[in-house]
């Protein structure tokens, strides 16, 4: 019966893709000039798409350029342009292409696109603001074995893996990004659970009733405990809330005793400021502190107030806010504080204009606090509270990000280990930041109208780390007098390459060169830093670019270094202009170093500061040491979406439609894109492979037969 069921859905599957792959082409067909015009279109397609999927989008874009001059209709051709061109850091031509394809469709997606184009180049950043609607709730009594009743602070990692301290149980629960609990911890008998702070994958937690510290790793795992009761250095007397600072150093409210206690991320005992009073410099059962650059806040409970001292301990100032009843909880933002008040909700304090806005009722009243004990924003604007009192975590959506899409953009599909397929992409808000902590319940994909039930979507994160990295020297004239000291800066990041890492050496003045491709040696590349001819010219754009656009397809953390003295001339960006640097490397997620023997021009800072990198003198022995370190432990901003296809030999040579939608806390987006399905080999049917380990390389297309050509309609078959 199973197996009739399946020939069945087999059957009618075919028939569905058949119609989808005709209907399309009816005017194509219609004379026989039309069917060759669109046959010889297909062929430039088919060569553009390939040098897509291995990530050469300018010489994609020449080929679906050919492509639509020779079949203007062509929309999939089109879109696919409008993508190359984006992803080459083409971003007003990217929109002409979407704008042309908007005429013939007014398929929301497609305007999304241009939206997005639109917000990036008016420099639109996308803020929280205080409106909210509700998307997710996590109830204490509906989690099992991992409830936490009466919980009093709550943290969110890089991951939005949730950590909430469970006061009257004494214990720590770890929930997923999907709320579902997957740990949970008690350090020590008769735990009284307090604050909680996360950073760099640590914790650090209070314990109200055994009067300590505990540090612990993300999987819960004890590092070390610090203090016991008492009111000397590094003891405490029922201390609540616990914050850190970017340095890794952190402040404990150490209420009991009436002061804040800071120290070393180690756990070493700093310093200890505030006595017990109502004055300067006083307090009374403080609850909660948090640190905003080097000013240290702390919400002064018994004193309905918050106090304001240096990171030194130095008194600043006192200030109240209007509204606030009992504030216990405070995290920082941005320059805004939120300060979790009892009574009163949730306060949105600015710290520069001293404005206030509480957050107490949403969905018109029908929702509601009880006794918030915590709040704080994730990341990605989505705001966390606490409700004491119905021991339950609320999750918001910023209101303003119900009606602005996700940026979901397909960077490559890789087919050569079919069934599986693996699509390169990345996700990302209106404004252009990165999304972060998808989980695979947070995507659908549809492939040729049938969901697809399992796909898995952190390859990249799951590897082990190493680095690519390509070192670009300036060989121009005005570079000249610092020849012997390249190698020298050079060499505090080749030292600590490992064999899975690699870097490139370039050299350029007029024109750019490969000094010495991609290898894990430090000895070769040494050799390649040394020697290099000095000439005019300063092609620092060009080099740039295809620096950038090169390392683009590496699977490792990445980053472009440029060796230079500082100057640029007039010709530096006569072919590739800063901006077009920029959206080139933003749209991968490449950040450029340049390493400066002098003051840095500004066209350079201006391309350090907004692809993420930054500018190093070469005099700052500190900061070369420390970059290697800095690459490699950065985050990995794209996903690889990667699911097992249920095509066979009978769909061989044909276009498959995917389309992949996100959904995150009531924010979603959505991209489509698709593949030519390939002949399985007798070994792909014994072995059908594991995910691809190689850079995402062109697929072996066979599409010379009678396929769809890629011309399914734009945005997923719709128009």
């Amino acid at each position: 019966m199973n197996r009739y069921k399946n020939l069945r859905r087999f059957a009618a599957l075919l028939i569905l893709i058949l119609i989808s792959a005709v209907l399309p082409y009816r005017d194509a067909y219609s004379d026989d000039s039309n069917a060759a015009q669109f046959h010889r279109a297909k062929e430039e397609f088919v060569k553009g798409y390939t040098y897509f999927n291995s990530m050469n989008y300018l010489a994609a874009a020449e080929y679906f350029r050919k492509a639509l001059s020779l079949y203007p209709d062509y929309f999939t051709a089109r879109e696919y342009l409008a993508r190359s061109y984006r992803l080459a850091g083409y971003s007003e031509e990217s929109r002409t292409e979407w704008e042309l394809l908007s005429k013939d469709s007014d398929t929301p997606a497609v305007k999304n696109k241009i939206d997005v184009l639109n917000a990036r180049a008016a420099g639109i950043s996308e803020k929280s603001g205080n409106e909210f609607f509700e998307s997710q709730k996590i109830i204490s009594s509906e989690m099992g074995r991992y409830k936490f009743d009466y919980p009093l602070d709550l943290v969110v990692d890089n991951e939005k893996n949730i950590y909430v301290t469970s006061f009257s149980l004494g214990k720590l629960v770890k929930l997923n990004p999907d709320c579902e609990g997957i740990s949970e911890k008690s350090f020590a008998m008769d735990s009284k659970l307090y604050g909680i702070d996360f950073r760099a994958n640590h914790l650090v937690i209070t314990d109200f009733a055994l009067d300590c510290v505990y540090i612990a790793d993300t999987d819960l795992k004890l590092k070390k405990t610090i203090g016991s009761r008492g009111d000397k250095d590094g003891l405490f007397h029922g201390p609540e809330g616990i914050t850190f600072d970017t340095r890794g150093y952190f402040y404990v409210a150490d209420s009991g005793n009436n002061r804040i206690q800071k120290f070393s991320p180690e756990g070493k005992f700093i310093l200890s400021f505030g006595t017990v009073g109502k004055y300067e410099g006083e307090l009374t059962n403080p609850s909660g502190v948090a640190v905003s650059g080097d000013k240290v806040y702390v919400t002064d409970t018994g004193n309905n107030r918050i106090a304001v001292f240096d990171d030194s301990g130095n008194f600043v100032e006192n200030f109240s806010v209007e509204g606030l009843k009992i504030p216990k909880a405070i995290r920082s933002r941005n320059g805004n504080l939120v300060i979790s008040d009892e009574r009163s909700g949730i306060c949105m304090y600015d710290i520069e204009t001293k404005e206030s806005v509480f957050f107490r009722e949403w969905d018109d009243g029908k929702g509601s606090f009880s006794r918030v004990t915590s709040a704080l924003y994730d990341r990605d604007g989505f705001l966390y509270a606490l409700d004491h009192s119905r021991q339950t975590i609320f999750v918001f959506s910023p209101l303003a990000s119900r009606y602005s899409n996700l940026d979901v953009e397909i960077q490559s599909v890789d087919i050569k280990k079919y069934p599986l397929v693996a699509y390169y992409l990345s996700v990302r808000d209106r404004s252009g930041r990165p999304v972060y902590g998808l989980t695979p319940n947070d995507f659908e994909v549809t492939e040729d109208g049938a969901r697809i039930r399992h796909q898995y979507i952190n390859y990249l994160r799951d590897r082990e780390k190493s680095v690519s990295m390509t070192i670009a020297v300036d060989r121009s004239l005005a570079a000249k007098p610092h020849a012997k000291e390249v190698a020298w800066a050079s060499d505090f990041i080749l030292k600590k390459l490992h064999k899975n890492d690699s870097v490139k050496v370039l050299g350029f003045n007029s024109d750019y060169w490969i000094g010495n491709n991609f290898d894990w040696s430090r000895r070769r590349a040494l050799k390649a830093l040394e020697s290099g001819n000095y000439a005019s010219g300063k092609a620092v754009g060009r080099t740039l670019y295809g620096a950038i656009s090169d390392i683009a397809q590496k699977l490792n953390r990445r980053a472009v270094i440029l060796v230079t003295d500082g100057s640029v001339d007039d010709d530096s960006f006569r072919q590739y202009s800063e901006d077009r640097i920029i959206d080139c490397a933003r749209e991968h997620f490449v950040p450029v170093f340049i390493i400066s023997f002098k003051a840095a021009d500004r066209s350079l800072e201006r391309i350090a500061r907004e692809t993420g990198g930054g500018v190093i003198r070469a005099s700052s022995v500190n900061a070369l040491k420390s970059l290697y370190d800095r690459v490699k432990n950065s985050e990995e901003y794209r996903y690889v979406l990667v699911y097992r296809s249920f095509k066979t030999d009978d769909f061989a040579d044909w276009w498959s439609d995917v389309t992949v939608k996100v959904n995150m806390k009531g924010v979603s987006g959505v991209e489509w894109c698709g593949y030519f399905v390939p002949r399985l080999s007798t070994e792909t049917h014994r072995s059908p492979g594991k995910l691809p380990t190689s850079n995402a390389v062109a697929p072996e297309n066979k599409s010379s037969g009678g396929s769809s050509g890629g011309a399914a309609p734009a945005a997923g078959g719709g128009h």
